[in-house]
């Protein structure tokens, strides 16, 4: 598996973006965030990894705050991990049926910037939200993660590195792609409000 990280970061403010082709258990962060469900069960694969790595403690810790709300983050210890923090996004009901919404995922995402706020984190690293267990799509999961961080970006002076971990080689050809789209998406917007801004001086200065 590829360590490499191949696409360029993008700056929302002072938060800076890495997409990367990895585990998230095997990143060096400061904190490490994982989707979770309400019950705070971790039960999927990004979540078995942390347990192998970091231990029993984790799990038991997490549950320990269960029952939780949709779009909460819920702080761990990491316990054997490096990272001193694991947050867990709740973004998974834990009624199987139900499916993943994008408007949680925005929710938790912010929630989480806020509590790497509170804890002086410098970098995160975090997986896609909602996909497979919660069948969201990588473009849906993908786009929710960013929009949340843009939000969050025009109020946010610390200067923080989130790294957005894909481990399935055909999901990170697509987050790639999304991800990639966004950023362009998002520049050429910055550079029309800064256009838009320039020619309003120049009309009020000609009044």
């Amino acid at each position: 598996m590829p360590n490499n990280d191949p696409l360029p970061p993008h700056s929302f403010g002072s938060i800076t973006v890495w997409l990367v082709h990895d585990d998230v258990a095997d990143r060096r962060a400061d904190a490490l965030v994982v989707a979770a469900n309400t019950q705070l069960e971790m039960v999927g694969s990004g979540a078995a990894a942390l347990l192998a790595r970091g231990g029993i403690e984790i799990h038991r810790e997490a549950v320990a705050h269960a029952p939780a709300k949709l779009g909460s983050v819920v702080r761990t210890r990491a316990a054997r991990l490096s990272a001193p923090y694991i947050y867990h996004a709740v973004v998974i009901d834990h009624d199987a049926r139900k499916d993943v919404w994008v408007g949680d995922i925005v929710v938790a995402v912010r929630g989480v910037l806020a509590c790497a706020l509170t804890d002086g984190v410098r970098t995160l690293a975090m997986p896609l939200l909602g996909v497979r267990a919660g069948r969201l799509g990588v473009r849906d999961s993908l786009e929710a993660i960013l929009e949340a961080i843009e939000d969050v970006s025009t109020a946010y002076s610390w200067n923080v590195v989130v790294e957005i971990v894909v481990k399935a080689v055909s999901e990170f050809v697509e987050a790639a792609e999304v991800f990639r789209e966004y950023a362009a998406r998002a520049a050429r917007e910055a550079d029309e409000a800064q256009f838009a801004a320039e020619f309003l001086k120049l009309l009020l200065r000609k009044q």
